[in-house]
């Protein structure tokens, strides 16, 4: 955990020696030198995938924690986030629920404005789970890779859609890898 907050410590500070250049055009004030940040709260869709899992429907849960955005060149933006998630799958008489603390190191591009387009690695920890319940063994990492984009409806306010896909099985010799459609917004503090 000291490392993690040593890392994003680190970013924070690295970033501010970035050079001056005005990004978004119109009526915004955020120019391309203005590092941003600010707290993350989302709806996850979650469910493990693969060939081990009989009954495997989609759980609800949520995300929550931060994000930062930092302008590297142009449209680009390095956006790292760190978040609670709750994840799993449901079962046909009970759930299987993961809480992972994930890292998503998103690169984003603004196509416009108003829209951006994200991808990146993420980095997931699992800090809780229910597996003890079936007497199933849960691995202590995931790697995945995720996908989306945003809109920005305002200079605070940045919605995102985003598709996680894990790389990593969840649970020990048994299979199955995390899936999850995000739906979060950030109010970003200027």
């Amino acid at each position: 955990m000291k490392k993690i907050l040593f890392v994003c410590c680190s970013i924070l500070l690295t970033a501010q020696q970035l050079s001056a250049q005005d990004v978004f055009q119109g009526t915004s004030t955020i120019s391309g030198s203005d590092i941003v940040f600010g707290p993350k709260v989302g709806l996850n869709m979650t469910r493990l995938i693969g060939d081990g899992l009989t009954t495997n429907g989609i759980l609800p849960g949520f995300h929550v924690g931060g994000a930062v955005e930092i302008p590297i060149s142009g449209e680009f933006y390095f956006a790292p986030e760190l978040l609670f998630s709750l994840q799993g799958t449901r079962g046909s008489g009970s759930n299987i629920r993961l809480g992972y603390l994930n890292i998503p190191l998103m690169g984003k591009y603004h196509i416009t404005e108003k829209i951006a387009v994200e991808f990146g690695p993420q980095l997931g920890i699992l800090v809780t789970d229910n597996a003890e319940d079936f007497n199933l063994i849960t691995n202590s990492f995931d790697f995945g890779l995720g996908v989306g984009g945003g809109y920005r409806l305002n200079d605070n306010f940045y919605f995102q859609l985003r598709i996680n896909a894990g790389f990593l099985q969840v649970i020990e010799n048994f299979g199955g890898t995390n899936a999850a459609l995000q739906m979060g917004a950030i109010y970003y503090i200027l």
